[in-house]
């Protein structure tokens, strides 16, 4: 199975409304058959300088609720000030692993935590 994203199932503007009302402000967006790179200020991240789990946890729902098939998602974080706080991702088969309930939602979010880089 690929990777394929499909784009034009993808509505940007309702992605970034929807994220706002949980703290999160996107800064910049990028999205193709591969997947979504999304670059964001935290609220939260501001208090912790570290990138929080939960708000990972968040924009991977809202993509996951927004796309059909979800591709590759790849977070950057910043805080208010705009300093970066960190990265994370979660592999387009992850997700439709998850979706086809071949891996579990505590394994997924394993995976994803593992790949955050804070340092």
């Amino acid at each position: 199975m690929d990777d394929a994203f499909p784009s034009m199932n993808f509505d940007a503007d309702r992605l970034e409304a929807r994220l706002m009302s949980h703290g999160v402000y996107v800064t910049s967006l990028d999205y193709d058959d591969e997947g979504i790179e999304i670059e964001y200020e935290s609220i939260a991240a501001g208090r912790t300088d570290a990138v929080p789990h939960r708000e990972v946890g968040r924009v991977i729902n809202v993509v996951r609720d927004l796309t059909e098939t979800p591709g590759n998602l790849h977070g950057s974080v910043t805080d208010l000030d705009g300093e970066w706080v960190g990265s994370w991702r979660a592999d387009g088969q992850w997700l439709r692993a998850l979706e086809d309930d071949d891996l579990s939602e505590v394994d997924f979010s394993q995976r994803v935590i593992e790949t955050i880089d804070d340092s």
